[in-house]
């Protein structure tokens, strides 16, 4: 009983770690094209990938027409292997045709975060 409550507990804090708000959960095949767009790939179980996820809520609830995914690659795993991914976390940016234009790899602060939705045309105030 006691292990399932552990269980339980833990649980409850990797659902709330794993907010990311108005931010879309998608597949690759599921990311629209017609405006630039930020793509942030992560999994699960990834402390880094959980770590970033509230400053994404934060990013989509102040700008919420700023075209921001997350693609988990544990629920995609074929998306992740086109997409060219080798490093979690990463962030894609695309044109508005959905052609790549830009990625890094790794953890991202805030203040980065905002500096690539300005630099690849991705941010709308």
């Amino acid at each position: 009983m006691l292990k399932k409550m552990i269980l339980f507990i833990f649980m409850g804090f990797v659902a709330i770690a794993y907010d990311f708000g108005a931010v879309p959960k998608v597949v690759v095949e599921q990311i629209p094209n017609g405006k630039p767009t930020m793509v942030q790939f992560g999994k699960t179980e990834c402390i880094w990938c959980e770590h970033m996820a509230p400053y994404f809520k934060e990013i989509k609830a102040k700008y919420p027409k700023t075209s921001i995914y997350y693609v988990n690659t544990d629920n995609d795993i074929l998306g992740a292997i086109n997409m060219n991914i080798r490093v979690l976390p990463a962030s894609i940016f695309l044109d508005k045709e959905g052609k790549e234009i830009g990625r890094v790899e790794g953890y991202l602060l805030p203040d980065q975060i905002m500096e690539l939705l300005k630099k690849y045309g991705v941010l709308v105030e």
